[in-house]
């Protein structure tokens, strides 16, 4: 009866050890999925005006990208995954339609084209608020004072 019990216990352990380590990319994934959802933009979101109604506030500045002669408007977002290293990110061409994006610009490439927006890509960044029609239509207002002793990349989350 001792042995059988030990036997019990020893295989308990084994699977324990086991189950933990293979159940890690299981919770990695249910949660890197859970926090890039609200980042999808929905299949009815095609300009930059339905985004912007869509974001509702929630962008965090624009800048510039230029791809095979095409300049290309990119709109920032929060970051849309755990631990990211960038801000989400929307492309529209220069007719105002949302062509691609991005959950976290800093690491990933762009979903249907693969745009690479890592490593200063984009362009002219502008911390903005998109409250006014001015800012859809290219100007500007400002977002957020800087600081002394504070980077632009701390601005983004």
């Amino acid at each position: 009866m001792g042995q059988s019990h030990s036997y019990k216990k020893a295989l308990f352990k084994i699977g324990m050890m086991l189950l933990i380590p293979l159940s890690l990319p299981g919770v990695w994934f249910a949660l890197e999925t859970r926090t890039i959802s609200p980042a999808i933009p929905p299949a009815a979101v095609r300009t930059m005006d339905e985004f912007l109604d869509w974001k509702k506030g929630s962008v965090k500045g624009r800048g510039t990208f230029e791809s095979g002669g095409v300049t290309y408007t990119v709109i920032l977002g929060p970051p849309a995954r755990y631990l990211a290293s960038g801000p989400s990110a929307y492309l529209f061409d220069p007719t105002g339609n949302l062509v691609d994006w991005t959950a976290d610009m800093g690491d990933l490439y762009t979903v249907t084209h693969g745009f690479d927006l890592t490593s200063g890509q984009v362009k002219n960044i502008k911390r903005d608020e998109p409250s006014s029609s001015k800012w859809r239509n290219g100007g500007s207002k400002p977002y957020q004072q800087f600081e002394p002793n504070r980077h632009a990349c701390d601005l983004v989350i």
